[in-house]
């Protein structure tokens, strides 16, 4: 499966004829981004229902929201920033984070510039991978999971996250070498049994 690559000129267009009254145009933004949103909220909550929830929240904020786009980000942008609104919102209200074991990464593209990541192929790994990246720091997870399996690129990541690109750059390197020196350690522990 592939995220979809949406033009972000025509993302304006379909947000603007909805706020002249076009309520086509957000059912097709819904269309558009449905999917790579729910992916990236499963991947913050691990719950079916509750990421569809959250996906369902995310789409009413924009119906209620639209007129407050300012232009100043890119619209696939400043819908990510109320995604991560929406988990961050929801583990509050949860009290707690929660992690599920039947996360499917591999129904989701690992695209980096990092071929240690792009290695890890089978299930057994893509396991490993999983499990680590739900053991990294938050801000490093969401860079991870945003970079790796939404493709955003590290300026949407950084106004997502509403932080700096170096700072950006920083969480995800950081990342890469933290979960590489953990699959390296599970790895020399399953073979020292």
């Amino acid at each position: 499966m592939s995220v979809s690559v949406s033009d972000p000129t025509e993302d304006i267009e379909l947000l603007s004829r909805y706020i002249n009254g076009d309520e086509t145009a957000l059912t097709e933004l819904v269309k558009r981004y449905q999917r790579e949103l729910y992916g990236f909220i499963y991947h913050h909550v691990g719950n079916q229902a509750d990421s569809a929830d959250l996906t369902q929240k995310v789409f009413v904020n924009l119906f209620l929201k639209a007129n407050q786009f300012s232009g100043k980000s890119a619209f696939k942008t400043w819908l990510y920033q109320i995604a991560l609104n929406q988990c961050k919102n929801h583990f509050r209200s949860n009290d707690r984070r929660k992690i599920s074991e039947d996360v499917e990464i591999e129904h989701l593209p690992l695209i980096t510039e990092d071929n240690y990541i792009e290695d890890l192929g089978t299930r057994e790994e893509q396991g490993k991978l999983r499990n680590a990246v739900s053991r990294l720091p938050e801000k490093q997870r969401m860079t991870v999971q945003l970079r790796l399996y939404q493709e955003c690129t590290f300026p949407e990541i950084a106004e997502i996250m509403s932080g700096s690109v170096g700072t950006a750059k920083a969480h995800y390197f950081q990342a890469i070498a933290s979960l590489r020196k953990m699959l390296q350690e599970e790895n020399y522990e399953t073979h020292d049994m």
